[in-house]
């Protein structure tokens, strides 16, 4: 009698931020529904988590945007984004964010894989805490966005690009 095998519950955390420079970079727009597809391919989705800087003010295509997510299971986790006197925008803490939820949700055992959408070396911590709580994880980059660091502590079998998918998933 064949087996059947379960499939591995996913998490998919989104870093808009490290996503959205690399596309505009490139001049392209995604479409977020073909990568949820592409991420949960083999896997049970457990939930979509977008990280996101927000303004105190939500523009009508922004807020467009944001209702099109939550309407297709996104989860929008949002960080406020502080204007400086001078105009420029920043928004602070959303690493850490991003951090405390996928330790958080593996310690309650929420899912067996991560699925990271960002190459920042502010996740090498990530990687190390989920390597103690036996959780896999998978991070999805830019090639030119990626930290080597991250690259060596997570291994190569575990990092996949954005720009080999692009044609799958732009607009």
């Amino acid at each position: 009698m064949e087996q059947i095998q379960e499939k591995k519950r996913v998490i998919i955390f989104i870093d808009h931020a490290n996503l959205f420079h690399n596309i505009e970079e490139l001049n392209i727009r995604i479409d977020y529904l073909k990568l949820k597809e592409i991420f949960t391919k083999h896997h049970h989705l457990v939930g979509i988590f977008m990280y996101m800087g927000i303004l105190d003010k939500i523009l009508p295509k922004k807020l467009t945007f944001l209702n099109y997510l939550i309407s297709h299971g996104f989860i929008i986790q949002p960080k406020r984004v502080v204007v400086s006197p001078t105009g420029k925008k920043k928004q602070k803490g959303l690493d850490i964010f991003i951090y405390r939820d996928i330790v958080e949700l593996a310690e309650e055992d929420s899912y067996d894989k991560a699925v990271l959408l960002s190459g920042d070396s502010d996740f090498l911590d990530v990687v190390k805490k989920l390597k103690e709580l036996k959780k896999d994880i998978e991070i999805w980059s830019f090639k030119k966005s990626i930290s080597k660091v991250l690259i060596e502590e997570i291994g190569q079998a575990k990092v996949h690009y954005l720009d080999d998918i692009l044609d799958q998933i732009k607009y």
